[in-house]
């Protein structure tokens, strides 16, 4: 019986030789969220527990102590907090994957960007459990879902396109400047209070129209909440300018990864 499994598991994989790559990826990506838990005694608990402990900070002094006039303030907050973590996360990992990875990247039989693949995921898989802990507290405060939570993954998937396109950047930018760590932190500082996961957008952005169209982040943060919160129509140019804002930078990120990635390399 189980030659007769790897006999068929191997025509399988003949005929469909990309599912090798696939399972290759989800591998990697799931080896690296379980590293992060591994070493803690309820392991892959805290991945549940954090973002729920962290909610329900959020709503309390928010919406209590520090009410404001936006409804529901906590989980707005936290509703733009997980986007920006994602990014935050993911770009991060484009700056340490050729030193991490390198003795896959060196391996000649390996898709280089595969572990760049695998990082996206391993942050999505972060995300995934952040948002559907959120939703199970909204629904318990009252907030009913409506059909508009089917725009939601478009706007995620703009978010990874864009991750992914800055991540690559940074991979090969971080081999060569060493001081790019602490330049990228300053960025993320930035971009984080001009993005509106505080405020409400038309706070900032009405005095600073720019700004909403410099940030790739901030629509993407503003359609994604409105769908998820409030179930409204998204805003389609917005959303439309956020993907031609990420596929620029993707391809940006593949250019410079194909062209400096040898160099990068022995650098390291």
């Amino acid at each position: 019986m189980k030659q007769m499994a790897q006999g068929l598991a191997a025509k399988f994989y003949n005929i469909f030789p990309e599912s090798i790559r696939l399972e290759r990826i989800w591998l990697l990506s799931k080896t690296d969220f379980k590293i992060r838990y591994s070493a803690s005694t309820l392991g892959l608990l805290w991945a549940f527990m954090y973002p729920l402990v962290r909610i329900l900070i959020y709503y309390i002094v928010f919406s209590f102590v520090f009410a404001k006039d936006i409804p529901n303030y906590g989980f707005y907050i936290f509703s733009g907090i997980i986007i920006w973590l994602y990014f935050q996360e993911s770009s991060k990992s484009g700056l340490r994957v050729i030193r991490m990875k390198r003795y896959l990247l060196e391996n000649i039989n390996f898709n280089r960007l595969d572990v760049f693949y695998a990082s996206i995921l391993t942050s999505l898989i972060s995300f995934i459990v952040n948002i559907s802990v959120l939703i199970f507290l909204m629904i318990i405060m009252g907030i009913t879902p409506t059909w508009k939570y089917i725009y939601y993954p478009i706007f995620i998937f703009n978010l990874i396109i864009l991750s992914l396109g800055v991540g690559l950047i940074l991979s090969t930018i971080s081999v060569y400047y060493k001081d790019i760590k602490q330049f990228w932190d300053l960025i993320l500082l930035l971009m984080f209070w001009i993005n509106p996961i505080f405020f409400a957008k038309q706070k900032i952005f009405n005095m600073f129209p720019s700004l909403l169209y410099a940030n790739p982040l901030a629509g993407i943060i503003i359609n994604s909440r409105d769908v998820l919160m409030y179930g409204k129509e998204p805003d389609w140019f917005l959303a439309a300018y956020g993907y031609f804002y990420a596929i620029v930078i993707l391809l940006i990120g593949l250019w410079s990864f194909k062209k400096f990635f040898h160099k990068a390399i022995e650098k390291v």
